[in-house]
């Protein structure tokens, strides 16, 4: 049976994949035609997969998703009383972080050395790649802080409330031990302020509209994180009946003490992450007056891997309560949610941050009352078209081509002024996170705007990228 062709389009932009078998819900897809004949078998199966676990009540697909590990990237689903690992995944938290420099303008970033040497800047204080290195300034935290952020989140770097998703997630105590996983917490104090390898990143952008300058920090929760989901994975695998190598697929009950352990840990792990963004924020911060005398302030952080109790409101108006896994996914809150109240956003809907490739530059959305249709989510990025090993196979050859594509981008503000050329901290563009292995930001834009589920706020054009390479 083919679950793909079993779909069907209910609209310009949306396809149902009807429940059958062990499914517990219908899969609602916000895809174009063109999208949805791109997905690959393997999503829809995945799909039909998150839909089975038990206590599932809704599922979606975020139009820039493709598969995964136990949940397709770009996918939500809510359950009852069900933790699903592999709705937040290894990366537990990974998010993004924008900030606006408020006195610097598209006309101080025009000389590309200018831009080299704040990514130079960055380097001293931002510790990139895999493993534990610490460059010169990079700040050193204390096993002290490191401890405390583990259970308070941003709340000990005294960041305010309201510039964070949520600055900090609950972990029960009771249910806690910091050092439960040894690899884990051998990682969280010498990793502490790194961005980590793949597909995270710092760029800087320009609003070509009003020639604004934006910073953008794209990282999670680096090896806490990521030692931590593995241990679970296997505990949750053996404790499901699982084999070692399907333990991606494995799932919890809040209602077990290994689910109330898992919670307690996966909570630990977003703390982590959300403290990550804002010791590496400072780094850019320091970076940024260094090389052009000025400043950048936060405005905002989220992020698009994580397992939420969420309040859902239904059909009706009624509201109840539900775990929320976005794995590759954004949460949307429109204005009146009442999960916003206390906040500054409760009248306007929290900010979404939403990167496309190297190449595409990023967006800055707002959730509209549709978000409700799609989970109070959207999409988190523009969507792989082509795996890491498989870029650097096939483009192999279009090196030059690629390098030349990122050499000859041009930003035009509105002012006149003209931007050549996207820096970056690499010789050459790296193949597996280059432009051509991405969707096109802009179209998987379009159907949030179609499906009201949000507005573009900005639309942002990269001057300047480094990654984190391996």
């Amino acid at each position: 049976m083919s679950y793909k062709y079993h779909a069907h389009s209910t609209g310009p932009s949306q396809f149902i994949l009807p429940k059958s078998g062990q499914m517990n819900c219908d899969v609602l897809a916000f895809l174009t035609p063109a999208l949805y004949e791109a997905t690959e078998e393997a999503l829809w199966a995945q799909a039909v997969q998150a839909a089975s676990y038990p206590g599932v009540t809704h599922a979606y697909l975020m139009p820039d998703t493709h598969s995964g590990f136990g949940v397709p990237i770009g996918g939500v689903v809510v359950t009852e009383n069900t933790l699903i690992q592999a709705g937040s995944g290894y990366d537990i938290s990974c998010g993004m972080l924008l900030m606006r420099a408020p006195n610097l303008s598209a006309t101080q970033v025009v000389d590309p050395e200018k831009r080299r040497q704040w990514i130079r800047e960055i380097e001293l204080r931002v510790a990139t790649g895999l493993g534990s290195h610490q460059p010169a300034l990079m700040p050193h935290a204390s096993m002290a802080l490191v401890e405390d952020i583990l259970r308070h989140g941003a709340q000990p770097l005294k960041v305010q409330k309201d510039l964070c998703e949520r600055i900090s997630l609950p972990v029960d105590e009771t249910h806690f031990k910091s050092d439960r996983v040894e690899r884990a917490y051998h990682k969280m104090v010498p990793q502490l302020g790194s961005l980590g390898g793949g597909n995270h990143f710092i760029e800087m952008l320009v609003d070509p509209t009003d020639s604004s300058v934006w910073l953008m920090i794209h990282t999670g929760s680096r090896g806490y994180g990521w030692q931590t989901a593995e241990y679970y994975y296997f505990a949750g695998a053996e404790a499901r009946g699982l084999a070692r190598n399907r333990r991606e697929e494995s799932w919890l009950r809040m209602d077990e003490p290994l689910g109330q352990e898992y919670w307690a840990h996966h909570n630990s792990a977003a703390n982590y992450a959300i403290a990550n963004r804002h010791v590496i924020a400072q780094g850019v911060r320091e970076a940024t007056e260094v090389t052009f005398g000025t400043s950048a302030e936060v405005f905002y952080e989220i992020s698009h891997n994580l397992i939420q109790e969420e309040t859902l409101i239904s059909a009706d108006g009624s509201h109840t309560k539900g775990f929320v896994h976005r794995k590759g996914a954004t949460r949307a809150f429109p204005a009146g949610h009442p999960d916003l109240y206390n906040t500054r956003w409760l009248e306007t809907g929290h900010p979404c941050l939403i990167p496309g490739s190297m190449f595409e530059g990023a967006a800055v959305l707002v959730p509209l009352p549709g978000a409700q249709k799609s989970g109070c989510s959207v999409n988190h990025g523009a969507g792989r078209l082509l795996g890491r090993g498989q870029a650097k196979r096939e483009l192999a050859s279009l090196q030059d081509d690629i390098d030349a594509e990122m050499q000859g981008a041009r930003v035009v503000c509105s002012d006149g002024t003209v931007i050549d050329g996207i820096v970056l901290n690499t010789e050459k563009t790296p193949l597996d996170e280059c432009g051509m292995v991405y969707k096109n930001l802009d179209v998987v834009l379009d159907i949030l705007v179609q499906e009201r589920i949000a507005r573009i706020e900005r639309r942002m054009r990269p001057v300047a990228n480094l990654k984190g390479t391996e």
